[in-house]
């Protein structure tokens, strides 16, 4: 049996590039988890308490490129 001289240890690259990109994916996500409980719940309170947070949480404008990604999303991918 071969001893290792150094423990073994994960090696994951980092990421360089920008990060719009992520911000696009987590947003995108966002959208389709408010979506999918606006369809369940039809809550308006609860939908509208969760995108004022979002600006807090990803920056100024999140609330409204949720809401287009909203837009989207029920647009292209749920009655299509």
């Amino acid at each position: 049996m071969k001893i290792l001289k150094k423990a073994f240890k994960v090696w994951y690259p980092k990421h360089r590039g920008p990060i719009e990109p992520d911000m696009t994916t987590l947003l995108m996500g966002e959208a389709r988890v408010l979506l999918t409980t606006w369809e369940v719940l039809k809550d308006r309170e609860t939908i509208t308490r969760r995108l004022k947070k979002l600006d807090k949480l990803y920056g100024e404008g999140a609330e409204q490129r949720v809401r287009d990604y909203m837009h989207q999303v029920a647009k292209d991918e749920r009655h299509a």
